[in-house]
This record gives C-alpha cells, structure tokens and sequence, in this order.
C-alpha cells in the first residue's frame, strides 16, 4: 500500500473513531499491524492526524471556546480586584466552564505524563487492544442504562470535573475510546448527555494539545521525518472529524449508543483473534 493511500486511510480511520466512541488510537493500533506500519515510525504521523481532529473541535465549539476565554478574562480581573476565587472563577456561567474544564485537565496530565509510555506499548499487542474496546463496549452500555441525567454546565461539581478527567486520562489507553468513556462517566454522574458530550470535547482541547506537545518534543530529539503524506493525513482527519463531531451530537440527541457498542465487541474480536 502506498504511502498516501494509507494517510488518506488513517485519516479517514482517525477523523471517525476520534469521535465517534470507538477508539481512534485502537483503531490506528490495528491499520498498523494489519499493513505491516512498524508502530515506532508513526508516533508523530497519528499525533499529526489527532491535531487535524482538534482542529474540527475547535472550529466545531469555537463560540463555547470564546466563551471560556472571556471566563478566564473575567477570573483573573475578578482576582486582581481582590475578590474570591468562588467568587472569580464559579459564579459565572462562563468562569465556571473555563474552572472545570482547566480542573478536569489536571488529573488528565498526571495520568498521560505518568504511564504516558507503558500506556502507549499497549498498542503493540492486540490482545489488550481487544480488551480495552470491550471496556469501550461497557462505557456505551452504561450510557444507555442510565436513565436519569439533568444536570448543566451550572450544576456541575468540581468533584464531576475531577472524575470525568481521570477518565479521559485512562483513555489514552489504545481501545478505549476517549469520547465515549467521558461521556459516559458524564451522564452516569447526572450530566445531562448533550452537556456532558459538550463538556468532553471541550475537555479534549488540551489533553490534545499536551499530546501533541509531548510527542513533538519527542520528536525534536529525535528527529522529525516529515514526508508529504502526512499533510494529506492531517487535511483528510480534519474535515472527516468534523462531520463525525456532529453525526455524533445528532446521535445523542436522536438515537442510541448500542450500535457503537455492539460494533466495539465485533472490533475487540476481530483484534483478539488476530
């Protein structure tokens, strides 16, 4: 296969499953190995296709980001005229989103710093790929169990911001889609489903970005191999995880998240018997 055939593949794979709850990275653990892509050479080419799906977040939330940008604006005027971090950062709907998304980023951090490397070893063994999207298969189940979720932005906890960012940081886990565990742990704490798809994008933001940051300071040391395959991989990420993004939100408005969840057992099998 050729080189621009596979980017244009694994974008297409990567702008899909970014969003859509099945896993990008499980998903791009398998293209490798069933086409022979030693895992080592495309570290930075998977980075560059997740920044192209950031950019379809961004572009997607762009007026929820102006939003938290004037939040923290708001914040950090509130603290320099001397009044309370409450106060400052949680009164507002605006501050408040900006408080939990940075708050529900830090155990995020920790997490990817930390088993950053053993975390991303997994990928070369499919056995655990495969048990990580039956994981990914729970999370959807789970979703459609529980019943009961109204809470918004405004009602949200620090505790909720905390929990759903330990998720994400578990998510970086091959197999364990992202998107689909946040969400998840969202409603089953009483976020409303669309809010709680709202705030996991958002959230992705910088768990992205640190992402990339990391692995590009990887590759500085290193040594980047660019090749031009990879800038059609990142066009082809961006534009189909945008339309991911929203078949997603019309999805959790209108339908079910048993089909993703029935599809991730078929690709946990489909990887475990490879």
């Amino acid at each position: 296969m050729s080189h621009n055939l596979h980017a244009i593949i694994a974008g297409i794979i990567q702008g899909l499953t970014e969003f859509i709850p099945v896993s990008s990275s499980g998903h791009l653990a398998i293209l490798h190995k069933v086409f022979g892509f030693e895992s080592d050479s495309n570290l930075f080419f998977d980075v560059i296709l997740h920044v192209g799906t950031l950019l379809a977040v961004i572009f997607f939330y762009r007026n929820s980001i102006i939003e938290m940008i004037k939040g923290a604006i708001f914040g950090l005027k509130s603290l320099m005229a001397k009044k309370g971090i409450k106060e400052s950062f949680f009164t507002s709907a605006d501050s408040k989103l900006f408080s939990l998304i940075f708050l529900g980023s830090i155990p995020t951090a920790i997490i990817g710093i930390v088993f950053k490397d053993w975390f991303e070893g997994l990928a070369d063994n499919l056995l655990y790929v495969g048990i990580a999207l039956l994981a990914t298969s729970a999370f959807l189940i789970m979703f459609e169990l529980k019943k009961k979720a109204f809470k918004k932005i405004d009602s949200m906890s620090v505790a909720d911001s905390f929990i759903i960012g330990i998720v994400q940081g578990l998510a970086i886990i091959p197999g364990i889609s992202r998107s689909g565990s946040t969400i998840s742990t969202g409603k089953l704490l009483g976020v409303e489903k669309e809010t709680a798809a709202k705030y996991s994008f958002l959230l992705s933001l910088p768990a992205i970005s640190g992402a990339f940051l990391l692995k590009f300071k990887d590759a500085v040391e290193e040594g980047i191999k660019y090749e031009n395959y990879m800038l059609i991989g990142f066009v082809v990420s961006a534009v189909t995880g945008y339309f991911a993004l929203k078949l997603l939100i019309w999805m959790i408005k209108k339908s079910s998240m048993y089909y993703f969840a029935v599809y991730c057992i078929i690709a946990a099998v489909f990887a475990i018997t490879r």
